[in-house]
């Protein structure tokens, strides 16, 4: 296992919406897969493990395993929406520049970003005796 440290903050959960994405219908799962994971390498993402699993005529979902924790995508083309979630407690990836740059390639008309910060699981460091 890689011993790489990750510069950690408070986790967040972006979720976004995407709505009207006029490239969504002419492109094919594995292209809108390379797409998600592009975008999120591009904003400092490292990808431990990807999967897709297409819904014939109805989508997409895309899950990408993150050393900075997950991504998710799902589309629906019939109607040219796409839902994005990532989370991530790193300070290396920067999630709302892999939103802007998906909702980019996807051609979206409407976009819709929330931002939802979420518990931190990680044990405070030890204090030393007598601090």
């Amino acid at each position: 296992m890689n011993n790489l440290v990750i510069a950690h903050e408070q986790p967040v959960l972006y979720s976004a919406d995407f709505g009207n994405c006029d490239a969504l219908a002419a492109l094919d799962g594995e292209a809108i897969a390379a797409m998600f994971a592009a975008a999120l390498r591009g904003a400092g993402a490292t990808i431990v493990h990807e999967m897709s699993h297409a819904y014939p005529g109805h989508g997409l979902t895309c899950v990408l395993v993150l050393r900075e924790s997950h991504a998710v995508l799902h589309t629906w083309p019939e109607t040219g929406t796409v839902n994005l979630d990532i989370f991530s407690c790193s300070i290396r990836l920067k999630s709302l520049a892999a939103i802007d740059e998906l909702g980019r390639l996807l051609g979206a008309r409407k976009v819709s970003v929330q931002e939802m910060p979420r518990a931190d699981g990680r044990r405070p460091p030890a204090q030393s005796p007598g601090a």
